[in-house]
């Protein structure tokens, strides 16, 4: 009979270790909760530009060629890799902007062919997708260093940025941008 006595001590013992040890494990999660709500939240807030899986055109891989002559001109060549999905047959332009490293446009002066309405020096060439995802290995576009309408010389930061645009039913809906791509534009003085 003793060892069931000294059994129940022990399970007594026990259970007053178990129930402090659960009394201190809710404490602890409700000091934790008042804790929480003295940390900031975290908002998640959904940017305002696409992210590439939201886009129908997406760029894998972009690459320049520089002092290439085309028609007698000299400028710069511009590589595309891309996809174009959803666009069957719909009439689609690959383009590029152009842009001082701040962001600001360059402006042109006045060459049709490389200005866009907003007098924005640009460059483009249309695409007809034939599939519902189009790849287009190597895709380019040329534009003239003349296009920069840059007069004194030195040495320029600029960039570009890819787009794909999407004709429509009288509508034109960009479905798909780059990143920005930096370069140095060298103009010597004209001798």
């Amino acid at each position: 009979m003793k060892v069931i006595v000294d059994n129940g001590a022990a399970q007594r013992k026990l259970f007053g270790i178990l129930c402090a040890l659960s009394m201190l494990l809710i404490s602890g999660a409700l000091a934790n909760r008042d804790l929480c709500k003295a940390l900031p939240k975290i908002e998640i807030v959904e940017s305002l530009q696409s992210s590439s899986a939201d886009q129908d055109a997406t760029f894998e891989k972009v690459w320049v060629e520089h002092d290439v002559r085309v028609d007698g001109k000299k400028g710069m060549r511009i590589h595309a890799k891309l996809i174009v999905k959803n666009s069957v047959n719909a009439s689609c332009t690959l383009m590029a902007q152009f842009y001082r490293r701040d962001g600001s446009y360059l402006k042109s002066d006045g060459q049709p062919a490389y200005t866009t309405s907003e007098g924005h020096v640009y460059t483009f060439v249309n695409i007809k997708p034939r599939f519902t995802n189009t790849r287009y290995d190597d895709k380019s576009l040329f534009i003239p260093y003349e296009a920069f309408n840059i007069k004194g010389a030195g040495v320029y930061l600029l960039k570009f940025v890819l787009f794909v645009d999407r004709s429509a039913q009288g509508f034109i809906q960009t479905i798909g941008h780059s990143e920005d791509f930096n370069f140095k534009y060298t103009k010597a003085l004209q001798g």
